[in-house]
């Protein structure tokens, strides 16, 4: 069902599942499209467009089901089933992640969520073999090892940026279906790795364009 989706709404899939998963906490239980477009910032013509790839979810005058709609996600991402992730890369923002995944409201999510993070993994002696929070710490030496016994597929990549490519090059053959990469810097893999590239350099430079455009607007 996802492959008949266009990729301008698989960017949006996670946004729609965070805000109904919200709703869900605080017991709501319809909402309107032109609510939930005030909510994410979203046309309600494209919501409904997107929504149409999922199945019939809602009704002209009446809204959107909270249950139905997280239904339907977990239909698609089977949070049941979820997938083992590990983390490369244990400094400052693989430690701040770390603390993300362990706190209460991750956990109070962690059984909607696809993806499980279960092992991290760096150079650091003085990390290895410790736990930051309930997160074992291997050497990264083990990696390969680590993914074939523990059946791992996602990858988390908050490595420094001269040698996330290397890191990168040895996750290939090992059974990995995607990588997040936060290395600030591109990397190739094959195409039977998906990889998607979050450089928050990159996202705080976009927000200034964006802000730099609508006050051009304004004059």
């Amino acid at each position: 069902m996802l492959s008949n989706i266009p990729n301008a709404t698989l960017k949006r899939l996670a946004l729609y599942r965070r805000c109904f998963v919200e709703l869900d906490e605080m017991r709501v239980r319809r909402i309107q499209s032109g609510e939930l477009s005030q909510k994410i910032g979203i046309d309600s013509a494209t919501i409904r467009r997107d929504f149409s790839y999922l199945g019939e979810l809602g009704r002209q005058g009446y809204g959107y089901e909270v249950r139905v709609v997280l239904e339907a996600f977990n239909n698609l991402l089977k949070p049941g089933d979820a997938q083992r992730c590990i983390l490369i890369g244990v400094g400052n923002l693989g430690r701040a992640l770390v603390k993300y995944f362990s706190s209460d409201k991750f956990k109070r999510r962690l059984f909607r969520t696809p993806v499980n993070l279960v092992a991290g993994f760096d150079i650091d002696e003085s990390l290895v073999g410790q736990h930051i929070g309930e997160l074992p710490i291997y050497h990264l030496d083990n990696l390969s090892s680590y993914i074939e016994e523990n059946h791992v597929t996602y990858v988390i990549l908050a490595v420094p940026p001269f040698v996330a490519q290397k890191v990168a090059t040895s996750l290939e053959g090992l059974g990995i279906k995607g990588i997040l990469n936060l290395s600030s810097t591109v990397i190739n893999v094959s195409e039977d790795i998906l990889v998607h590239e979050v450089d928050l350099n990159m996202e705080l430079e976009t927000l200034f364009f964006y802000v730099f455009q609508r006050e051009q607007l304004k004059k």
